[in-house]
């Protein structure tokens, strides 16, 4: 480092006025005011979130991190979110995961909110500004989307906040004297850990830590050492996830074929978000500031190689959720992308130079943000659109009654709460029964009884959220789209449909796996053909599906965690063809 460079490589040799610091202080804060307020005021949790709620309950009741009480399947997406909602409801008295959820989603987002704006003034310490402002926060707060998933009692606040954080860490080490490939342990871990933040921020972790590994100083066994200490954690979950739950991914995602390219329809999600919200607007804006702005920052290369990396990176993780198609939620999936975008622009220096055409651009996201705050919306509000997309906030107010659904007293409680009551009756009456979700739900809907079970009460659903909350731990809870079961979610795909819903439970082998032995004998009126269960029967008994079975529904000792390390891969990437008499010849 030369001699100019080490007289400027750090922001505290440049730091702006003390008014200054202080207005951006009190505009971030005042952004992160709104962030809070309006999140507030579109609070919610989703059936998603009931899930995770379900597990959470399971885990403290002993049961581990499961869905169902003796079958090993992994239906939470956010492992580390899983793990905040677990101590919180430990350490909060009463059934406070919902709540809990709420309230930590508007914590760590105004927080991500205030680090972001915080680490870009710090980028842009060095411009000759008289003063600075949260440009890029403001844009992400005047976002709808924003507010409807800062709660949604989903991960999407933590998401968020390790963007923030790991920005902010990298702006700090890129600023150092001689920034190291190994050093600091803490912000390698942090870059590390995003992959059980999200599993598809495993490709935000991947660009950050080639950055650090490649631009830090150091030998080749510090850079590998650094590498070390960024996979310390991940790399754990990643062999607990295969010996424990036998796959390499999460269940949601075999459930969801998220491999599958589908980019027609993720270019259909990527528009959804931009065109109702005019976002390409804010985008030229950011374009054009960065254009006046950057040339006054006075930045080493370094720090400009850490702008071009982090929206590559959210280009990046962008053009992911278009290949695997999206989403059914609107826009949530990109929402991390955009605000990984906005993180150098989060906080902008107004500059002497330039001022006017600075003032101009900044005057026009202003009247963006006014008209994306007050008017500029989907055109299916509190509806699903004929894509498959919904807007979920809206769809499970309107569906509930109630501005802001929160508990499953909220979410239509009363139709939900009777209904499984009868249930875990049954359940505790020790009958044998496999029951149906009814739509719509009603205190006085009596319950619907598909067929005698091999034990015990199999309640098959299509909201595994709610119900699965409602039903107790005696009750095996059967998703119908796959998320929480095994074989289902292993069944081949079909045509593209719904994001998130296109794999039916085909019936036959909902009752081959959890039916009465004679259902495969005997015609039962109404129920499929014995001959289909029969054959489905024999299929699961059988090579891979029945491996599959017995990895996650057989004893835990060491060596079948050993072996299901081995064969989790395989496992992945199974499939179940529909047609049973095809899986039976398949596999037998």
């Amino acid at each position: 480092m030369t001699p100019v460079e080490r007289a400027g490589s750090t922001a505290s040799d440049h730091p702006p006025a003390r008014g200054g610091r202080g207005v951006h202080l009190a505009l971030t804060a005042a952004v992160a005011l709104a962030v809070l307020v309006l999140g507030w005021l579109k609070r919610w949790t989703s059936d998603d979130a009931f899930i995770n709620f379900r597990v959470v309950h399971e885990l403290l009741a002993g049961n581990g991190p499961v869905f169902n009480a003796g079958e090993r399947v992994e239906v939470a997406t956010s492992p580390l979110w899983l793990a905040v909602l677990t101590v919180a409801d430990a350490i909060v008295p009463g059934d406070a995961a919902p709540w809990t959820s709420v309230v930590l989603g508007l914590a760590l987002t105004a927080t991500a909110v205030t680090v972001a704006s915080i680490a870009a003034a710090r980028l842009w310490a060095k411009a000759p500004s008289w003063v600075v402002v949260p440009f890029g926060v403001a844009v992400f707060a005047a976002l709808p989307p924003t507010w409807d998933f800062t709660t949604s009692g989903l991960e999407t606040g933590l998401s968020f906040s390790w963007i923030a954080l790991s920005f902010w860490g990298l702006v700090r080490w890129v600023q150092r004297d001689t920034p190291l490939a190994h050093r600091p342990v803490w912000l390698l871990v942090l870059l590390g850990v995003g992959p059980l933040v999200r599993p598809d921020f495993a490709v935000i972790s991947g660009i950050l830590l080639l950055f650090v590994v490649l631009v830090g100083a150091g030998r080749w066994w510090q850079r590998l050492l650094g590498l070390v200490f960024a996979g310390l954690l991940p790399v754990a979950y990643q062999v607990f996830r295969m010996g424990y739950y036998g796959l390499l991914v999460p269940n949601t995602a075999v459930a969801k074929e998220s491999s599958r390219p589908l980019w027609s329809r993720g270019f259909v999600y990527l528009a959804d978000l931009v065109a109702p919200h005019l976002l390409w607007v804010p985008a030229l804006l950011a374009l054009g500031l960065l254009a006046v702005l950057a040339p006054q920052a006075r930045w080493l290369r370094r720090e400009w190689i850490l702008v071009v990396v982090v929206l590559a990176a959210a280009a990046v993780h962008a053009l992911y959720v278009v290949r695997v198609g999206g989403d059914f939620m609107h826009a949530r999936l990109l929402m991390p992308s955009v605000f990984l975008a906005l993180c150098p622009v989060a906080a902008l220096p107004v500059t002497r130079r330039h001022a006017a055409v600075t003032g101009t651009l900044l005057a026009g996201a202003a009247v963006w943000a006014v008209s994306s705050v007050f008017f500029l919306r989907i055109d299916y509000p509190d509806s699903v659109a004929d894509s498959g997309l919904a807007d979920e906030r809206g769809f499970y107010a309107a569906l509930a009654g109630v501005k802001n659904p929160i508990t499953l007293a909220d979410h239509g409680g009363a139709g939900v709460s009777a209904y499984t009551d009868q249930v875990n009756r049954a359940a505790l009456e020790g009958r044998d029964e496999i029951v149906l979700q009814v739509v719509p739900v009603r205190p006085s809907t009596p319950m619907a009884v598909l067929a005698p079970s091999s034990g015990g009460m199999v309640f098959s659903v299509g909201n595994a959220g709610f119900y699965g909350v409602a039903s107790s731990s005696s009750v095996f809870v059967v998703d119908g789209f796959g998320l929480t079961d095994p074989i289902a979610s292993h069944i081949a795909p079909g045509p593209p449909g719904r994001p998130g819903h296109e794999k039916i439970f085909p019936a036959w082998y909902l009752l081959a796996r959890y039916g009465a032995p004679e259902l495969a004998e005997e015609v039962t009126p109404g129920l499929s053909d014995p001959a289909g269960v029969a054959a489905s029967r024999d299929a699961l008994s059988c090579g891979d599906a029945a491996q599959l079975i017995e990895a996650t529904s057989g004893e835990l000792t060491v060596g079948r965690f050993f072996s299901n390390v081995v064969h989790a891969p395989e496992m992945t990437s199974f499939r179940i063809p529909v047609d049973p008499t095809e899986a039976r010849d398949q596999f037998c």
